[in-house]
């Protein structure tokens, strides 16, 4: 728990620190710039090499701030894509949790989550060339997640 109470206060003081250098922004990028997701983005990515050198262990900590970012980027995709494009939501969301999944774990022995990755991505470009926008497959993909 010692852990946990010295990263929040890590992203306490990036999210300042941010805050603060967000006011010398030019609009445009200021209008984009979310300091909540860069602070937890910038504390995994400090604690991800601090892992890498052992200086930090607990993977737990990092897994749950790298799903945030996770989560973060999904969501922002996915309000950025057209509506026939959201038929890609499962391929992209596991995708972006199996890169994760490599940031801390690494490459060795997933091989066989890489080509059910492929496979996936290939049915859901097959599926989105070749169906009307009518299709009732094509519109449940679509319509998974809608916010009822």
């Amino acid at each position: 728990m010692e852990n946990l109470i010295y990263v929040f206060f890590g992203i306490i003081i990036l999210f300042f620190i941010l805050l603060g250098i967000k006011q010398f922004m030019s609009k445009k990028f200021k209008e984009r710039f979310c300091v909540i997701c860069a602070s937890i983005s910038l504390t995994w990515f400090i604690l991800l090499t601090l892992f890498y050198l052992n200086i930090f262990d607990n993977i737990l900590i990092l897994a749950v701030l790298i799903g945030s970012s996770i989560s973060g980027v999904y969501y922002l995709v996915e309000s950025k894509v057209s509506e026939k494009i959201k038929i890609f939501r499962l391929p992209f969301i596991l995708t972006l949790i199996f890169i994760g999944y490599i940031l801390i774990e690494g490459i060795e022995g997933v091989l066989s989550v890489i080509i059910l990755l492929a496979i996936l991505w290939i049915s859901f470009l097959i599926i989105y060339n070749y169906s009307s926008s009518n299709n009732s497959l094509v519109k449940k993909l679509i319509e998974c997640c809608k916010k009822w």
